[in-house]
């Protein structure tokens, strides 16, 4: 129990209070009003409640248009402990989050398997331990952040290119190991929600994330929401056709964005054009070309580097049209830039950021920002949590 006494929500007033200031963030007593069609009379009750709840507290922490301070209304920190995990580069990271978006834990679990079932009953493996080491019981909910196109409505992931997995039910898998409802999600946009709740986004109702490394992936997010689609697939521009002719892409077409802009291209770039240089490699660390990770093409374009500076260039230009595409068909207020090579080359963000100003209609493209993600490991984990407990979100979890 969180506290002595019975939290009821016949009407679902309180639940609607707790939903829109965990993803609005603290407001005052009118703003709530507006925003969730309750009557003021509904909002004062269901707030005295919810305070004497301890899920909930008053605030001074704001000055009114006439330099009065104005009574906002807060979650309380740690009432509520959430669970995700988020699985990149064959290492899970499973953390537990409060509803604020504070990391409470986080661990690294290393995956030593291909096979989709291993990788899954690796991560179930810890999740009990993780949770005994918690001061104080989460919701018996898990939100995982997964490669490729995931069907979020059947925790199922249809097909994972850059895995070989296809139609792997997760969430029966993962109930039968730890008997917790399992939500699954892309893990691109369950970062992205990190981002547009608590991280670079969080001013903007309504922005777009791509998550650039080893693949692409976009998450849509409009009234602070992820729009899955109607498979979960809603975001996957990294197989919108850039060339037409281009490279075969593992999902069976041609000229796909992440064959031309992802991870794996830069480096095969990288690699062809040092050996038709005939350069020396970029690093003493690295013995062949072989070696070579798309974080070291990055690190030497930085340094200017000559051919990694044409590598980085191209494959941001071919992003930055469809950050283009986007922008013409979306209109969001913002974009956000994550994951491996954005986090580490100020070049790419550059480069894609002004081909997208110079191919999207300029009155869309003007005004709006290209951000880079202020989350790293853990923004998928804690998105992945906040994903399921939007799905799956009940009065119940609050007692």
């Amino acid at each position: 129990m969180t506290n002595s006494i019975e939290l009821k929500d016949q009407k679902g007033s309180k639940l609607a209070i707790l939903q829109t200031l965990r993803v609005h963030g603290s407001m005052s007593r009118i703003e709530l009003t507006r925003l969730t069609g309750l009557s003021r009379a509904t909002i004062s009750i269901s707030i005295a409640e919810l305070i004497e709840c301890n899920l909930v507290y008053e605030t001074d922490n704001r000055l009114t248009t006439k330099g009065r301070p104005a009574t906002t209304l807060e979650l309380v920190p740690h009432s509520t402990l959430i669970v995700g995990a988020d699985l990149d580069n064959k290492t899970w990271t499973l953390g537990a989050f409060d509803l604020l978006g504070n990391v409470v834990k986080t661990v690294q679990i290393p995956v030593h398997t291909f096979d989709p079932e291993g990788t899954f009953k690796t991560l179930a493996a810890e999740v009990a331990k993780f949770v005994e080491g918690l001061d104080k019981k989460p919701v018996p909910l898990l939100g995982l952040g997964v490669p490729g196109l995931v069907d979020a409505g059947h925790g199922i992931i249809r097909s994972a290119s850059e895995s070989g997995w296809h139609n792997v039910n997760v969430a029966e898998l993962m109930q039968k190991e730890i008997g917790w409802p399992t939500v699954v999600v892309n893990r691109h946009r369950a970062r992205g929600l990190t981002e547009c709740r608590y991280g670079a986004g969080q001013q903007y109702g309504n922005m777009i994330y791509i998550g650039v490394g080893m693949g692409i992936a976009a998450g849509l997010y409009i009234d602070r929401q992820l729009l899955s689609g109607s498979l979960g697939g809603a975001g996957e521009i990294g197989h919108t056709t850039i060339e037409p002719d281009g490279p075969l892409c593992p999902c069976g077409n041609h000229g796909c964005l992440q064959m031309l802009a992802a991870g794996p291209a830069m480096e095969q770039e990288y690699r062809k054009l040092l050996r038709s240089a005939d350069q020396p490699l970029i690093s003493d660390s690295i013995e062949d070309l072989h070696a070579l990770k798309v974080q070291d093409v990055c690190a030497a374009a930085e340094e200017g580097d000559e051919l990694a500076v044409r590598v980085v260039k191209k494959a941001a230009s071919y992003l930055g049209i469809a950050m283009a595409n986007l922008l013409n068909t979306f209109n969001p207020e913002a974009v956000v830039l994550g994951g491996t090579i954005p986090s580490s080359s100020p070049l790419f963000v550059e480069t894609a950021t002004k081909v997208m100003k110079m191919r999207a209609m300029r009155p869309l493209s003007a005004g709006t920002p290209v951000k880079t993600s202020m989350f790293k490991d853990i923004g998928g984990a804690m998105g992945a949590a906040n994903f399921a407990f939007d799905k799956n979100i009940s009065i119940s979890f609050f007692t």
